[in-house]
C-alpha cells in the first residue's frame, strides 16, 4: 500500500472513530442534561479538564517519545530507540502512580474545593475517580503508540478508536436500561474506551515492532533527561493551554455559578469535537512529516505542510461557516428547553478562533520536528496569564458576565495563531517568513464566501427538523468544498488532484 492510500486509509479510519464520538457527545450530552440537568454535565467536562492538568506533568516525557524512537529507528540504531521506549513505560509508571495518589486526595476533599450540589456530590467524587483512572491507563500506554509512528500504521489506531467507542455505546445502553442514570457511569465508560484503546496499541506494538523490547535493563537515564530536558517546554506549553482555554470551567465554576459552568460544557463540547476532527486530518501527515525531515527534504516537508493546512482549513471553514448559519437551529432541536440564544453566542464566539486555528493545527509539528519549543511556550503561558488577568476584569468590572469567560481566551488565540506561530514556524524551518500567509489568507477568505453562501442558503430553505437541518447541512457542506477547491487550491493542485481522480476511476 502507497503512502497515499495508507494515509486516506487512517484519514477515514480516524474519521469514523471522531464520527462516533460525536454520537456519543450528541446522544449523552441532551440525555444527561434532561435527567441529572446541565450541572451535573458541567462537571463531566470538568473531570476530563483535571486530567489535562495532570497531562502537563507527563507531557515533558512523552511529547517527544514517537519523535526519538521513531527517528533512531529508521537510522537503524535499535539500542537507541530500546532505550527510549524503555526510559519511557517506566517513567510513565511512575508518574501515574504518584499522580494517583495525589489525585484520591484530592477527590476526598472536592466538595470543599468545587460548588457541588448535595445530591451530586458522590457521583461526581466516583466521575472524577474513574476519569483519573483512565487518565492512568492512556498514560502507561504511551510507550506502545511509537509503532503506530515506526511503520506508518495509524490506520489501525483508528480502528481501535472506533472500536472503543462501540463498547463504551454498549456500556451505556446496558447501564441507563437497567439502573438509574448516575454521572459516574459516564467515568466508567471512558475506563472502557481507554481499555480498548490501551489493548490496540499494544497490539500493534507486538505485531509490527517485535524487536523493540521494553526492558527495565534498557531504562536509560540520559535518555529520560533528553526527553524531559526537550519536553519541558511542551509542559510549560500546556500550561499556557490550560491558561488559555482549560481553567474556563473552573473559572465559571467559582466566579459565577454551577449552572454557567454547564452552559460552557456544553460550548466546549462542540468546539473540542470539532478540533478533533483538525487532529484526525492533521494526524495522518506526521510519519511524512517525519520522513521528510528525517530524510532532509525541506522542499518536500513544505509542500507536505501546506497540503495539510488545505485539508485542516477546509474542514474548519465549512464548521464555522455552518454553525454560524445553522447553529441555533441545532441548539434547538438538540437540547430544547435550554438557553438556546445564549449558547450559541458562546458558541459562535468559541468558534471564531478556529477558523485561524484549523489551518494552523498541522504546522505544531514543526516544533516537535525541529525540538525548537521554547518561544512559542513562553508566548503561549504569556497569553494564558493575560486570558486569565482578562476574564478577571471582565467578569468583575464589566457587564459581560459568561461572556468574559470565551471572549478573552477567543482574541488571545486569534492573536497567537495568526502572528507568532506562523512567524516562528518558518524560522524554525529557516524557510521566508511569509511562507505560509498566502495558504492562511486564501483559507481565511473561503470561510467568508462560505460564510455568506451558508447564511443565503439557510434563509431559503428555513430548516427546523432534523431532516431538513441534515440536508440543509449536507448541502452547504458540499458547496463548501467547492468554494475551497476554487479559492484555497492553487491551479497546479486542482490538475494534480484531477489526475489522481481519472487514475482512481480507471
Amino acid at each position: 500500500m502507497d503512502k497515499v492510500k495508507r494515509m486516506l486509509m487512517t484519514i477515514l479510519t480516524s474519521g469514523i472513530a471522531t464520527i462516533l464520538s460525536f454520537l456519543i457527545s450528541f446522544s449523552l450530552t441532551p440525555y444527561i442534561t434532561n435527567k441529572l440537568g446541565v450541572e451535573a454535565y458541567g462537571f463531566v467536562t470538568l473531570a476530563k479538564n483535571f486530567t489535562q492538568y495532570a497531562t502537563i506533568i507527563t507531557i515533558a516525557l512523552n511529547s517527544y517519545a514517537a519523535r526519538y524512537i521513531t527517528i533512531s529507528y529508521h537510522k537503524n540504531d535499535m539500542k537507541k530507540s530500546q532505550e527510549y521506549i524503555s526510559s519511557v513505560y517506566y517513567g510513565d509508571v511512575t508518574i501515574s502512580a504518584v499522580i494517583m495518589i495525589i489525585a484520591v486526595g484530592f477527590i476526598l476533599s472536592l466538595d470543599k474545593i468545587l460548588n457541588i450540589s448535595l445530591e451530586l456530590v458522590f457521583s461526581v467524587k466516583l466521575l472524577f475517580f474513574f476519569v483519573f483512572l483512565s487518565f492512568v491507563i492512556t498514560t502507561v500506554g504511551t510507550s506502545y503508540t511509537a509503532a503506530a509512528y515506526i511503520k506508518n500504521r495509524l490506520d489501525i489506531v483508528g480502528v481501535f478508536r472506533s472500536l472503543s467507542y462501540v463498547f463504551e455505546v454498549i456500556f451505556y445502553i446496558v447501564v441507563f436500561s437497567f439502573t438509574t442514570p448516575e454521572v459516574w457511569q459516564v467515568g466508567v465508560a471512558i475506563c472502557i474506551a481507554q481499555l480498548v484503546i490501551f489493548g490496540g496499541n499494544y497490539y500493534i506494538y507486538k505485531k509490527y515492532t517485535p524487536e523493540l523490547k521494553i526492558r527495565r535493563k534498557s531504562v536509560s537515564f540520559i535518555a529520560i533527561k533528553k526527553l524531559v530536558v526537550n519536553g519541558i517546554w511542551n509542559s510549560i506549553n500546556s500550561l499556557g493551554n490550560t491558561l488559555n482555554s482549560g481553567l474556563d470551567l473552573i473559572v465559571t465554576n467559582l466566579w459565577l455559578s454551577d449552572l454557567a459552568m454547564g452552559q460552557i460544557a456544553i460550548t466546549k463540547t462542540i468546539s473540542s469535537i470539532f478540533m478533533s476532527f483538525n487532529q484526525l486530518l492533521a494526524q495522518p501527515f506526521q510519519p511524512l512529516f517525519l520522513k521528510s525531515y528525517s530524510d532532509g527534504n525541506k522542499e518536500k516537508l513544505i509542500s507536505e505542510l501546506k497540503l495539510s493546512m488545505k485539508l485542516t482549513g477546509l474542514f474548519s471553514s465549512i464548521v464555522f461557516a455552518g454553525f454560524f448559519s445553522l447553529g441555533k437551529v441545532f441548539y434547538a432541536l438538540w437540547i430544547p428547553g435550554q438557553d438556546i440564544d445564549l449558547i450559541y453566542v458562546l458558541t459562535v464566539i468559541t468558534m471564531l478562533a478556529s477558523v485561524v486555528e484549523g489551518p494552523i493545527y498541522p504546522l505544531y509539528y514543526i516544533y516537535t520536528l525541529t525540538v525548537r519549543n521554547k518561544i512559542p511556550c513562553i508566548i503561549t503561558v504569556i497569553g494564558g496569564i493575560l486570558n486569565v488577568a482578562g476574564m478577571a476584569i471582565l467578569v468583575k468590572y464589566s457587564s459581560l458576565g459568561i461572556y468574559s469567560i470565551v471572549l478573552t481566551t477567543t482574541v488571545i488565540m486569534l492573536f497567537i495563531n495568526l502572528v507568532t506561530n506562523p512567524i516562528y514556524m518558518t524560522y524554525c524551518l529557516k524557510v521566508k517568513w511569509f511562507t505560509f500567509y498566502p495558504t492562511l489568507l486564501r483559507t481565511v477568505i473561503s470561510c467568508v464566501c462560505m460564510t455568506a453562501s451558508f447564511i443565503l442558503i439557510a434563509d431559503v430553505l428555513n430548516p427546523h427538523t432534523w431532516v431538513t437541518f441534515l440536508l440543509t447541512a449536507g448541502l452547504c457542506g458540499v458547496l463548501g468544498c467547492i468554494i475551497h477547491l476554487i479559492l484555497a487550491f492553487s491551479k497546479d493542485e486542482k490538475m494534480q488532484l484531477l489526475r489522481i481522480a481519472k487514475n482512481k476511476n480507471k
